[in-house]
């Protein structure tokens, strides 16, 4: 194929057999292209298992790009959940960004007219889509960076996951944990308890939490999402009386671990900058910071007509 439909610059990958052609070109991009491949091959494994519904999930990639497995190439993934705006990746492995401002500038499927998020965009991109959003109107878009956070699968499947200490068990996540989750979330909005538990749902094995002796059915005291929709890790939370034993790192070795054994996906996150703690327990289970990621609020506003 050398375009898409109507001369879009988009084109959607509809069978499993293009995306898996899209994931081994972005592949050879690892560990940048981290967050965008794994969230590909997440939700493909989603598909795959008949878990559409009421999560809507779309992959695109250059249209003139066919369905090469090496050379330069730039992939969309959007993803939408009731309730809440969409999270769009973007990532291209051409270091001009020549193609992703043409997609970014003329793709009919980046839904520009809604409100929506631009999820951990790699610091190679970051300058198209800044660009972008000022020319349509946004004259300083709202940018929280990140540091991208990495363990590669294979120093994953080798991690130690100890006992949490007496009164204290150590489990998977179950999707009524989801509220708890979302309570502590710095970044929880409307609809996301529901992505949230969708997540751990789908992702079965790869979320972890610490719970105590005397509730153990109650809200986990520490816990990570594993896997998440990104097929990395988010959401990493201890409460105060439970700090400084250890319990983060315990349950962010389990979801590396499971992540790794389960999926053979490296680990990857987003840390706030500056975000101290998270940093140390993170390093402590040999995560490396490999780039910085942007994630980049998109509101319409008097847009240009191109």
């Amino acid at each position: 194929m050398t375009g898409g439909d109507d001369g879009d610059p988009l084109r959607k990958l509809e069978q499993s057999g293009h995306v898996e052609c899209l994931l081994e070109a972005l592949g050879k991009d690892l560990p940048d292209s981290v967050h965008v491949f794994n969230r590909i091959s997440t939700h493909l494994r989603w598909r795959r298992q008949g878990l559409g519904g009421d999560v809507q999930v779309d992959f695109y990639r250059g249209a003139d790009e066919g369905d090469a497995t090496s050379g330069p190439t730039t992939a969309v993934s959007i993803m939408r959940v009731e309730g809440m705006a969409p999270r769009v990746a973007v990532h291209t492995t051409d270091p001009s960004c020549d193609a992703l401002h043409r997609v970014l500038a003329a793709s009919k499927h980046i839904p520009w007219s809604e409100p929506f998020l631009f999820e951990s965009v790699h610091e190679r991109c970051t300058p198209a889509v800044l660009a972008e959003a000022r020319a349509r109107g946004q004259v300083a878009p709202l940018v929280c960076p990140t540091d991208k956070m990495l363990l590669p699968k294979d120093e994953g499947l080798r991690l130690q996951v100890g006992d949490p200490g007496p009164g204290l068990r150590l489990r998977a996540l179950e999707p009524h944990h989801a509220k708890a989750v979302n309570d502590k979330w710095s970044y929880a909005n409307p609809g996301s308890e529901r992505m949230l538990a969708k997540t751990i749902e789908r992702n079965s094995g790869l979320s972890w939490g610490v719970f105590t002796e005397d509730d153990p059915e109650g809200d986990p005291v520490s816990f990570i999402l594993g896997g998440a929709w990104t097929g990395g890790l988010t959401v990493l939370f201890t409460t105060e009386p439970f700090r400084r034993r250890g319990l983060a790192e315990l349950v962010t070795r389990a979801a590396c671990r499971a992540l790794a054994a389960r999926h053979g996906l490296d680990a990857h996150c987003n840390v706030d900058v500056p975000n101290a703690a998270s940093r140390a327990t993170l390093a402590k289970v040999g995560f490396r910071r490999i780039c910085e990621c942007s994630f980049i609020d998109w509101n319409p506003v008097n847009e240009r007509v191109h």
